[in-house]
């Protein structure tokens, strides 16, 4: 008799030879190696010709960085990290470098 406990997947059945909690393993997308992070620098460049509409300047961001839309959009958050250096006027962002 075996001591070992079977290992039940997700529905409560048992995990097969070859397959993990998640089903095969050709069938797990594999991690990013590193999320992108957004610099200062990042967004100094993207307003380096003035002032942007918040939708602009994230698909420039995104375009730039190749970050994800909703990473652009939490860096262009006017309470968020960079809300120091980034002022609205009037519906455009402005950088304050």
């Amino acid at each position: 008799m075996n001591d070992e406990a079977v290992q039940l997947n997700w529905c409560g059945q048992p995990i097969l030879e070859g397959e993990g909690y998640g089903g095969l393993p050709s069938n797990i997308p594999a991690p990013q190696e590193r999320p992108t992070v957004i610099a200062e620098t990042d967004l100094a460049a993207i307003f380096e010709s003035g002032s942007l509409p918040r939708a602009e300047a994230a698909k420039l961001l995104e375009a730039f960085t190749g970050a994800s839309r909703a990473t652009c959009y939490r860096a262009l958050d006017l309470k968020g990290r960079f809300a120091k250096r980034l002022k609205d006027k009037r519906g455009m962002l402005v950088w304050r470098g």
